[in-house]
Parts: C-alpha cells; sequence; structure tokens
C-alpha cells in the first residue's frame, strides 16, 4: 500500500477496510477534457415507483436491479410536463428532486411529479418535509411540502451560499450559510437564529452541535450551535488524513451519517480517490471505502487536434442508512463525447459491495437526495 492507504492502515488499525473497485483498468495519463459535466457538488439522489424506459447510456439496459436499499426505485423517468408545485396547500413529503428538461422538479413519495419554480432544488430535509429552492434573484425560499409554511433567506446577486445548506439527520434543524450563519428550528416551524461564525460549516448534529471545516483537510471544531464557541478542535493528523493530500471536487464537502456521529471525508492520492468514516464520539476513523476510478475518456482526431470524450466517472451524492451513494456517468455507447447520468449506486457500509440500486433515464443529469 502507498500513499493514503497507508497512512489510513497506520493511523487506524480498527478501520474496516473495503475494496469495491476492480482496477483491471490500465493507468493512463489524465488529459484535461474539452467538456466536462460540472462536478456535482450538492447533496443528490432517487425515489419510487416510475415508469420503465430503454436507457440510451451503455450496459444500463437490462433486467432492473435487485431492490436491496431502502426507499430507492429500480428506476426513476422524468415526466414530460409535470404541474407546476401547489403553493396553496400542502403536496406531501419529497423522496428526492431531479434536473431535467422541465427544470428542477421534485418527486413526492407517492410518486407524483412537480416541477419547481426556482433556479435550482438546494436540498430536501431527511424527512422530506422541508425544500429549500434557489431563486435567480439571489435568494432562497424554504417551503413545508406538508403545509403553506415558507420563508425567505437573502444572499448574494448570483444565488451562491457561502456554505450549506446542512440538515441534521433527525430532520429538525438546518444550517445556511449566506453571509451570515443561520440556524432554523425545523422542530418549531422553521424559527431561526443567526450564530457568529467565521469557519465554514459543513454539517450539524442532532443535538444543533456544528461541525466546522476551517479548510479542506486541516482539520475540524465542533463548535456550540447557539453562540458559535468553539468546543473541541480535530487536527488533521487526529482524522489520519495529511493535509497536504488533494481533494476531489466531488467530495469537498464532507457529508455526516444518518446515524449523526460519522462523518464521511473524501480524499485522492496517487493510488486513488478514497472516502473515510470519522467517528465524532469516539474520535477516530471507523470506516474506508476506495472510491471506484475514472475509466479514461475516448479521443479522436479532429482538425489537426485532438478532442477528448467524457470518462466513465462516478460521483459521492450522499449517504443512505445503508451506506454511501454514488452517482455514475458514463459515455452513451452510440456517442462516446455525449455523457449522461445512468445509475445510482450503494456501497454497502457493512460489506464495502458496489452494487447497482437504481437505474436512471435521460434526460435527467442531476439528482438531489435528502439530507
Amino acid at each position: 500500500m502507498t500513499g493514503l492507504r497507508q497512512l489510513l492502515a497506520e493511523e487506524a488499525g480498527e478501520a474496516r477496510t473495503y475494496d469495491v473497485t476492480d482496477r483491471a483498468v490500465r493507468v493512463v495519463k489524465r488529459r484535461q477534457l474539452v467538456t466536462r459535466l460540472v462536478p456535482v457538488a450538492a447533496a443528490l439522489l432517487v425515489v419510487a415507483g416510475l415508469l420503465a424506459v430503454g436507457l440510451p447510456f451503455g450496459g444500463h439496459d437490462g433486467p432492473d436491479p435487485a431492490p436491496v436499499a431502502a426507499g430507492l426505485p429500480a428506476r426513476l423517468v422524468a415526466e414530460a410536463s409535470p404541474p407546476v408545485l401547489p403553493g396553496e396547500h400542502g403536496a406531501g413529503r419529497a423522496a428526492l428532486a431531479y434536473s431535467g428538461d422541465a427544470g428542477w422538479v421534485v418527486v413526492m413519495t407517492d410518486g407524483r411529479q412537480y416541477r419547481v419554480d426556482g433556479l435550482r432544488v438546494d436540498g430536501i430535509s431527511p424527512d422530506g418535509r422541508w425544500l429549500l429552492v434557489a431563486r435567480s434573484d439571489g435568494t432562497w425560499v424554504l417551503r413545508d411540502l406538508t403545509g403553506t409554511a415558507r420563508q425567505e433567506f437573502g444572499g448574494g446577486g448570483n444565488g451562491a451560499t457561502t456554505a450549506g445548506p446542512h440538515w441534521s439527520p433527525d430532520g429538525r434543524r438546518l444550517v445556511l450559510q449566506v453571509g451570515v450563519t443561520y440556524l432554523v428550528d425545523l422542530a418549531a416551524g422553521g424559527s431561526r437564529a443567526t450564530v457568529p461564525l467565521d469557519d465554514r460549516v459543513c454539517a450539524v448534529r442532532n443535538s444543533g452541535m456544528l461541525v466546522l471545516c476551517p479548510a479542506p483537510l486541516a482539520g475540524l471544531r465542533l463548535a456550540d450551535g447557539t453562540t458559535g464557541r468553539v468546543l473541541r478542535d480535530i487536527p488533521a493528523a487526529e482524522l489520519g488524513l495529511r493535509p497536504t493530500e488533494s481533494v476531489p471536487a466531488d467530495l469537498a464537502t464532507p457529508m455526516l451519517g444518518p446515524d449523526d456521529r460519522t462523518l464521511f471525508i473524501g480524499t485522492r492520492d496517487t493510488a486513488g480517490r478514497y472516502l473515510v468514516g470519522f467517528d465524532l464520539d469516539a474520535g477516530r476513523l471507523s470506516e474506508r471505502y476506495p472510491l471506484p476510478d475514472a475509466i479514461p475518456a475516448a479521443e479522436r482526431s479532429l482538425n489537426g487536434g485532438v478532442e477528448y470524450g467524457q470518462p466513465d466517472e462516478r460521483y459521492l451524492i450522499g449517504i443512505h442508512p445503508d451506506g454511501p451513494l454514488l452517482l455514475h456517468v458514463t459515455p452513451s455507447r452510440s456517442d462516446p463525447y455525449t455523457a449522461g447520468t445512468v445509475s445510482i449506486e450503494l456501497i454497502a457500509k457493512d460489506t464495502g459491495a458496489l452494487t447497482t440500486v437504481t437505474q436512471v433515464s435521460r434526460p435527467i443529469t442531476l439528482i438531489c437526495y435528502p439530507g
């Protein structure tokens, strides 16, 4: 073992080790692509009981995958013209949201689909009750999907948050940083308070404690959710990670697992990409997973130059109770220079097995997973 794999083995002898990818692909020099999908940064996913259609991308038009993860359907298909999400009455609870030809669409737990009026869906609470939508005027709307309650947050003109949103695993709290840090008490109908903080928030626990990330892989801080007072510093050495290790763009924000104690952190070294789980209560690494490598892109001559297509890649989109979820993006079989989202895959937390749990049909691109 070399690089981070060796370091983690030395620092966390008790951590479970899973190899979830067959690295039979030859090592090639990565080239800059002419076109790439924007790395998925928000948190992304899939849902229930929708019509099946043939998938346009390679290797995923066979039988439906086995239902191995609760709440995830075999297939996700976009509706051509879904109605607008009603504002005069509740619609139920959301299972996910996706981006397609109709813009952003929220899918309810009963399978109904509604078009969302806004720039994008920025988040769904873990219980599916609350929806956060960014608008083109640089503000956000927090909506109770089971009723009509809503509130707005101001922000920058481009609708970009400083950090967040982050939901507590029990769905009772939301942290949103838009110049100031808001802590929203969802259990109290959405009452909110500001927290004096200079650091970026990367998670909020059920207790209201905030997990702060001053800089990628520079360590963590635990802070009081009311006063912002730092309660504990966790240096990078305690995480078992070197500050010099690079952070993949799609793994730049740590994710708190549904157990409210395991913080998943992504990193990369010369041997590949990894996802490690740090137990905030025990103060040690509890698990780690090598992530599948990208398959190199196709290339062709073009007017005396070379055009590079899309690689076959996977991005972390969330943490399911059964394990981390990956979004699989792959080139079309008929045109390797066109890529699309084809599936959601689960890394089983107990065995480390990588399994397809949901097949995704075009034109769906991004998927927002609750939490």
